[in-house]
């Protein structure tokens, strides 16, 4: 419960701290190139992702076996809820968009945030594709899930990107409780697989 608490009141400070940071953002200079202001714009909410991880007192460990490949990456994950979201957006180091339901673009505050990332509201998978293939022509990264709306394997195959297989271990362990769920610190591994591009994979099977 005390972890909750804090959780509560650090993402209230932290909303109310980035407020005039929203408003510097919606002023970028136009000169910059897309990717260049994506890195300014996700700079604090990686910060905020990678705290409210941080302040249930869990220890994260990654595993990398070699660099993420330059340039749009496709970094798919076999299930992504809000905790494996969090967790790999606020600890990968390049500024990656992802989908998200449409009603969270209603709340205050944060649905223009999400608008400033050019986060991808989901619905109808045409509208989705067209939105997706608009950011990785941008050179924008992707974070996508293996059971939504867009297949990020024929995804990355169509436009020869790098995908990258992320595994999570332990974010089923930071809550307690079959009633009333309660924060807890957890282990959490963060697996990156290598990077391949299945265009690739079927020419060498062929």
């Amino acid at each position: 419960m005390v972890r909750y608490s804090l959780l509560v009141v650090y993402i209230v400070y932290m909303l109310l701290k980035n407020m005039k940071q929203l408003f510097n953002q919606t002023m970028l200079d136009p000169r910059l190139s897309y990717k260049k202001q994506m890195t300014l714009v996700y700079e604090q909410p990686k910060a905020f992702m990678e705290g409210c991880i941080g302040i249930t007192g869990s220890v994260v460990t990654i595993h990398q076996l070699e660099p993420i490949p330059r340039g749009p990456v496709l970094y798919v994950h076999p299930r992504l809820r809000l905790a494996e979201l969090a967790l790999i957006a606020g600890y990968i180091e390049e500024p990656a968009g992802f989908i998200a339901n449409p009603k969270v673009f209603r709340l205050p505050f944060i649905g223009q945030w999400l608008n400033r990332m050019d986060v991808i509201a989901d619905g109808s998978t045409e509208k989705v594709y067209e939105d997706v293939t608009k950011q990785l022509e941008k050179g924008q990264s992707l974070i996508l899930s293996l059971d939504g709306s867009i297949d990020p394997v024929e995804l990355a195959a169509r436009y020869h990107l790098p995908l990258v297989m992320v595994e999570t271990k332990g974010t089923d362990d930071l809550q307690k409780g079959s009633i009333f769920k309660r924060l807890k610190p957890a282990d959490i591994e963060l697996s990156f697989s290598k990077a391949y591009i299945p265009a690739n994979e079927k020419q060498l099977r062929a």
